[in-house]
Order: structure tokens, then sequence, then C-alpha cells
């Protein structure tokens, strides 16, 4: 039996966006299809910057997305205030770690399509309007 699904998520386990980010999909329109969704503190950064043996892993989740279900699309969401980029970085400013995030994101979605030529790699961003994630401002950044 076949199972397929359209889309796999990449997001950040960052509880306090569960409500706003399930609007999201809701009202995006990307989600057609149905997604399958890896969750992990900074969403793509341990892909973009992590040990060989995570991204191995990392890699692996997204092999089994693809090979079992058929996966088109990835869509990489990343999001404002992340614990995990604060763990390691001192940002001066939004700005700059939004940058820092899309860099990453970037270098994330060149792993993936040089490992899964055959993927559409989006990435979106989300600005958090308040410290619990109850308004989120979502943009797509690159497509």
């Amino acid at each position: 039996m076949s199972h397929n699904c359209r889309n796999l998520l990449i997001r950040c386990m960052d509880f306090r966006l569960r409500g706003e980010v399930m609007c999201w999909i809701e009202k995006s329109g990307l989600f057609e299809g149905g997604f399958d969704v890896i969750s992990l503190a900074g969403a793509s950064k341990n892909l973009a910057d992590g040990s060989d043996e995570i991204r191995d892993f990392f890699l692996q989740q997204v092999s089994i997305s693809t090979d079992l279900h058929h996966t088109e699309r990835v869509i990489i969401f990343h999001h404002s205030n992340c614990g995990a980029y604060g763990k390691e970085y001192s940002f001066d400013s939004k700005e700059e770690e939004k940058t820092k995030q899309l860099e990453d994101m970037d270098k994330a979605k060149n792993i993936l399509l040089k490992k899964y030529p055959q993927l559409e790699v989006i990435l979106a961003y989300g600005e958090l309007q308040d410290e619990c994630g109850e308004k989120i401002n979502f943009e797509i950044v690159e497509k």
C-alpha cells in the first residue's frame, strides 16, 4: 500500500509556535496534499552547521519522507527569537538574527537539493510579534 504526502515541513520544536503555525498551514495553501514534519530545535540549523552525525540523522528523516511518501516539496520554516540560535549567538538586532537564519536556511536548501535535486524547496520565516508566539507574521523568503 502506498501513502503519498506531497510536502515535508522542517520546523523548530518551539512550543510557542504550535497554534499560529497550524493556522498558517491551513491558510497558506502550501500544504495541500498533506505533509510530514521534522521538528528540531532551530529547524534546519543542524542540517546547515551540525555535526556529521546529526546531519546524517536529519537527511535520513528526509529520505524516509521522500522514499516512503513520495515527497515533492520541502518547506523550511524558521522564526525570530529562536532559543537554538540565541543559545549559540549574541545578536544585536532582530535583523541580524534573521540574516543568520536565512544564511543557514539557504545552506540547508543547497544540501537538500544536492542530495534530492527533484525536490522543490521553499524557505519561510516567522517574525514573532510577542514573546508568547500568539501573533506571528509569516513570509515566504524564497520560493
